[in-house]
């Protein structure tokens, strides 16, 4: 749902959240823009720079006892899914500055890669659009929650190989795991209802938009839609996988071979034999078995202008 949120440029006061280490982008050459637009009489703002140690959950709630208009995270999607956290079922607008390797939830929301009509969007736009969350054990996230190939991919990649090569650190991890892999058997129990797959991953998305990659998985997954998107995938073999591409190309990647899907309308239990590692938007958070909820319109997402 689009709302609009109107605003006068002198009263918007904002508590914004910066990971000076995410992407590749300059840090300071971020928070010249942040002051040149505080000098024109744009906004004010109180700056908190990431350690990478904190809890930005109590973070952002810590500082929501003060009387700010809006909340912004300016990072990858890691910083803005914490900042998210505290934010969700706040009602406080919450504007985003893409500054990842992938920025797939910025994405997802149409705001401009380029940092400076990022800011503008926030400081000049009136549009907020209400978006569901993914909620995992006391935590909201924006993206998706996965177990298999993906989270184990993500376990091998550092943040050095991150920084250098960006989302090709994660695909060269993933063919890697991909080769020789046998899938595993997993019982979900989907609203109430069990099944149990063979399946290599296992993917409960809010958005289109692949964490690792700014690209759509589904583009019939909609953030807003009241419903979260599970698929169970057991491609195993090459062939498998160019099956898949095929499908997603074609827009059809629920009707691949290889894949199950359910619609998710309240929670996905998700349990293995063995404990496997489970990630949620692109940092491991946890081993199975996990309860997942959808979180119906808990954010209100500064977006541009319609």
């Amino acid at each position: 749902m689009n709302t609009q949120h109107n605003h006068s440029d002198k009263d918007m006061h904002a508590f914004v959240v910066l990971n000076p280490v995410a992407g590749q982008g300059d840090p300071e050459e971020t928070k010249r823009l942040f002051s040149e637009a505080k000098s024109a009489g744009r906004w004010t703002y109180d700056l908190y720079e990431t350690t990478g140690e904190e809890d930005l959950k109590q973070v952002v709630q810590d500082a929501l006892e003060k009387d700010y208009d809006l909340v912004v995270a300016c990072g990858g999607d890691g910083t803005i899914s914490g900042v998210a956290d505290g934010v969700a079922g706040t009602k406080i607008p919450f504007g985003i500055l893409p500054g990842g390797t992938a920025n797939a939830f910025a994405g997802e929301m149409d705001i401009p890669n380029d940092m400076a009509d990022a800011l503008e969007v926030i400081l000049s736009g009136t549009a907020t659009k209400t978006m569901d969350a993914v909620e995992c054990e006391g935590r909201y996230y924006l993206l998706e929650v996965s177990l298999g190939i993906l989270s184990s991919s993500f376990e091998d990649v550092s943040r050095d190989q991150k920084d250098r090569l960006g989302w090709l650190a994660y695909l060269v991890a993933i063919i890697k795991k991909w080769i020789g892999l046998e899938p595993v058997w997993v019982e979900l129990e989907v609203d109430g209802q069990t099944h149990r797959v063979l399946a290599a991953e296992v993917a409960v998305f809010n958005t289109s938009h692949v964490g690792i990659i700014d690209q759509e998985f589904d583009a019939d997954i909609k953030g807003d839609d009241g419903i979260l998107d599970l698929y169970a995938i057991r491609s195993k073999t090459l062939v498998d996988i160019l099956q898949i591409i095929f499908y997603r190309i074609a827009g059809k990647p629920r009707k691949a071979p290889h894949i199950h899907y359910w619609q998710v309308k309240e929670s996905v239990r998700i349990s293995t034999e063995n404990a496997m590692s489970y990630q949620a938007d692109g940092d491991i958070k946890g081993k199975t078995p996990v309860r997942i909820n959808l979180a119906k319109g808990v954010l209100r997402v500064i977006t541009p202008r319609a």
